[in-house]
């Protein structure tokens, strides 16, 4: 009747409804003049339609032990709304690999379980509508995932809203490499599934709408949630409540066990909830807490999208929390106990050279227990003799007091020797009393502190320090 052998049909198609098909239905290689409509029907043996022609194809609400239509076209639409699929297939129970569907894909409510391999496998598919999961159960086996999406392209949405899809022995959604022309709508969704990758993987995904995943539920008992390894959204995400827990300013641990993938990840707009933007803080919570491990690649993208923005102040505190998280989570990255010791001084006195006022005010604040060290010097007196008195009365039995400003400048001058205020030819530490040896130590301690400042300093607005990644 397809073929037309039979005479002319309605151009509305075959139709046919509740009625049980016995054997194989076979549409290998079809190319079919008028759509087929089997509503409701029970089939014993699976339906094959490998690289078959259809101007439509509508299975809803019907029971079959698997449907595979590899490198097929479909002008306007496959329906499989409702459907009931299950069986053990080692390849899959729904098989669209290479095929090319022209208008809608839709699979809400659609129950589909598979013992032995994927639900859902549809490498390469190019869908020209919508593809529709929302509150569909799919159930697969296998490492490859239970629903398989790799390279293909949606030119309309993603909806998969309130779907269940679990997968005992692998990823629950892998979709490497997706391209959707509109948005992805995973609000409400449960998956669960076993393996490092990520329960869904989006990795080098591109989505040109929103992506939403608000109230998601992620089960997994190894690695991550959500792996957006090299995803792409151009418009916002709503990401899973789960990851944005509350005090995403304290510097503390983070007790909340949801882990996200963002290494490559294109940082956009993304919202906790539609009109309520999260801030650069949220984001940078996300990469210190809900990341697997450290890398470096979120937060120079972080710190990048930021200063794009304008705020230079914000991408500088990102890159300091990165400093910080190398040395939580990959400390030997940063080499020996010494290096480690000596990158912790430089975060406390430079911020890791994004904060070289900082050093400068360290750098201030020596300079002045320095002056003041020459001042403490000039009262304390030993055998009629002041520790820092006036040169001229060493030799005397008694010393002359020097002035404030002369014992300011003593510690000065011996603080900064290459750049001598001339004081001490006037007013000095003297040598023969027994506290003289004291602050000199002191002193040399203090000047090792400010050529370290110094150095600090200038190679921080210099940029000649190394910031490791």
């Amino acid at each position: 009747m397809l073929l037309g052998r039979h005479g002319p049909l309605d151009p509305q198609g075959i139709r046919i409804s509740g009625a049980r098909i016995i054997g194989g239905l076979t549409l290998d290689n079809l190319v079919a003049g008028v759509g087929l409509k089997l509503v409701g029907c029970v089939f014993e043996e699976r339906i094959s339609a490998w690289n078959a022609r259809l101007p439509w194809l509508d299975l809803s609400r019907s029971r079959l032990p698997g449907f595979q239509a590899s490198l097929s076209e479909i002008d306007a639409g496959l329906w499989m709304t409702g459907a009931v699929i299950s069986g053990s297939a080692s390849d899959s129970l729904v098989g669209l690999s290479g095929a090319r569907i022209r208008g809608q894909f839709d699979l809400g409510e659609a129950r589909i379980t598979n013992k032995s391999g994927a639900a859902v496998r549809a490498v390469g598919l190019d869908v020209g509508g919508n593809v529709l999961m929302s509150g569909a159960k799919l159930r697969g086996a296998g490492s490859r995932g239970a629903v398989q999406l790799f390279g293909a392209h949606i030119g309309g949405s993603l909806v998969m809203s309130r779907a269940r899809i679990a997968n005992r022995s692998g990823k629950a959604l892998t979709a490497a490499q997706l391209r959707i022309d509109g948005s992805l709508m995973c609000e409400g969704v449960k998956a669960s599934g076993d393996d490092f990758g990520g329960v869904i993987s989006l990795i080098g995904a591109r989505v040109a709408g929103d992506a939403s995943f608000l109230e998601a539920e992620f089960i997994t008992r190894s690695g991550l949630a959500l792996d957006l390894e090299h995803a792409q959204v151009t418009g916002k995400i709503f990401l899973v409540r789960a990851a944005l827990c509350s005090g995403p300013e304290a510097d503390v641990a983070c007790e909340d066990p949801t882990l996200v993938d963002l290494n490559g990840f294109a940082f956009g707009a993304l919202e906790s909830s539609p009109g309520r933007a999260v801030s650069w803080r949220e984001w940078l919570h996300l990469v210190r807490y809900h990341t697997e491990s450290y890398r470096p690649g979120p937060y120079q993208a972080l710190a990048n999208a930021e200063r794009g923005a304008g705020h230079d102040g914000n991408a500088r505190r990102i890159l300091i929390a990165q400093q910080k998280d190398i040395r939580r989570r990959a400390p030997e990255a940063l080499g020996n106990w010494l290096t480690r010791r000596f990158h912790w001084l430089w975060g406390v006195l430079a911020g890791y050279g994004y904060l070289t006022r900082r050093t400068a005010v360290a750098l201030l604040f020596v300079l002045m227990a320095s002056g003041g060290l020459g001042v403490w010097a000039g009262r304390v007196t030993d055998g009629g003799h002041h520790v820092g008195e006036r040169v001229s009365s060493f030799t005397s039995p008694y010393g002359h007091l020097c002035t404030t400003v002369e014992l300011v400048g003593l510690g000065l001058d011996r603080g900064l020797p290459l750049a001598p205020t001339g004081v001490r030819a006037r007013c000095d530490l003297n040598p023969d009393t027994n506290w003289a040896s004291v602050f000199t130590v002191l002193i040399w301690l203090l000047q090792a502190a400010i050529w370290g400042l110094a150095t600090l300093a200038l190679a921080g607005y210099t940029g000649l320090v190394r910031k490791p990644t």
